[in-house]
């Protein structure tokens, strides 16, 4: 028998955007859309909707069985999208590559997942995507933006955490550790598990060296000194070590190093990820606001290979750290006039709404607080 109770309420994951929330969210899309475009990158849009395919493939970090899945008339399984950048490396891959000079887009869209109880099945997202551009300088200039982003948006305390998936490839490389395996250390390391990870370790026939290199990552953060800690040897740990140094200078000839620590111990999702990596963390909530990073393999999934880095705001968890949840929406002035005066008042909205007001033209039963369209009040707002 079908629950009548369930009509009255949104599924559980989602949410409604009441006036207030969706007005704070609006303000923050179009202030984000500008800080984008100013910095050269054009918008762009996927379908919320995709091929299966898309989010199948070796590259990605999607949990298979967390994606919502349908079919379409064909039998084909189609998806909501998980994230955004499956999506562009797909438009991009087929649509705009090879391109004399790199890809900046940036979109504004839903992602959809389904996560754990408690957790957004629906989540709104900003973020931007470089295309067709490597080394220092790129991974850079997605960092610096991604701060310029939150100030721009008036987040006040915050930071943003770097780190190097390489050097966690490099620590790995030669060892006949299994995915699995590979998948419970950085995921030990990612939470700063140090006791489990250390227990796991134990447990694995690597040499003592590399054991001991993985158990320091938990503990390798703060600022570039912790660089300097860090004791994997191979080709491939000090490129990624001698990256993240790179990239700290330009930040700081950027001036930007205020905002930056540094986190060895940030994995994200190693499959997916290829290099520099980061995320952005507001004082006043417990989860991030921004990740993103370099994902140099994506691409070639799509039948052309290009360097890509790029990174995504979560405009909900934004909003909850910004206070934006609990504040009201602007109250619009209300014009009280009679019914022979509704020609002149309504010139007057017109008036006072080119100037971005917010009018509404109550007539003669307006609310006790409206004011009188010839009033005094009208007058000061017209000087």
């Amino acid at each position: 028998m079908q629950d009548d109770s369930l009509k009255r309420h949104a599924p559980a994951g989602t949410q409604d955007y009441l006036p207030a929330a969706c007005r704070h969210k609006r303000s923050l899309e179009a202030v984000l859309r500008g800080v984008f475009e100013r910095a050269g990158y054009d918008e762009i849009e996927t379908p919320v909707f995709e091929h299966y395919d898309v989010f199948t493939h070796d590259a990605v970090p999607y949990v298979q069985e967390e994606i919502v899945k349908f079919f379409d008339r064909q039998g084909r399984i189609l998806a909501l999208r998980p994230d955004v950048t499956g999506p562009i490396a797909r438009m991009s891959a087929t649509k705009l590559l090879p391109s004399p000079e790199p890809l900046r887009l940036f979109y504004m869209g839903n992602v959809y997942g389904l996560r754990r109880p408690g957790e957004q099945v629906e989540s709104a997202q900003a973020g931007v995507e470089l295309i067709g551009a490597d080394g220092t300088y790129a991974d850079a200039e997605t960092v610096a933006l991604a701060i310029e982003s939150l100030r721009s948006l008036g987040l006040e305390s915050f930071s943003i955490e770097i780190g190097q998936v390489a050097y966690f490839r490099g620590l790995l490389a030669g060892t006949d550790l299994s995915e699995r395996q590979r998948e419970q250390i950085r995921h030990l390391i990612n939470d700063k598990n140090s006791v489990e990870l250390e227990y796991t370790l134990s447990r694995l026939q690597l040499s003592g060296q590399t054991k001991q290199a993985l158990l320091e990552l938990p503990g390798l953060f703060g600022g570039a000194e912790a660089l300097d800690r860090a004791s994997g040897d191979s080709d491939m740990c000090r490129e990624a070590l001698d990256n993240l140094r790179s990239v700290l200078k330009v930040l700081e000839a950027y001036g930007m190093t205020s905002y930056i620590s540094v986190d060895l111990g940030l994995l994200h999702d190693f499959q997916y990820y290829s290099g520099l990596i980061f995320r952005g963390l507001a004082s006043d909530i417990g989860r991030p606001v921004l990740s993103g990073g370099r994902y140099d393999g994506l691409l070639g999934e799509f039948g052309c290979e290009a360097p890509a880095t790029g990174f995504a705001i979560r405009l909900t968890r934004l909003m909850r750290a910004l206070g934006m949840e609990s504040e009201p929406a602007e109250r619009p002035l209300m014009l009280r006039f009679e019914a022979d005066e509704a020609g002149q008042a309504a010139a007057l909205a017109r008036r006072l709404r080119s100037r971005g007001r917010r009018v509404v033209l109550a007539g003669p039963q307006a609310p006790a607080d409206a004011l009188d369209w010839n009033g005094p009040e009208i007058e000061e707002l017209l000087c």
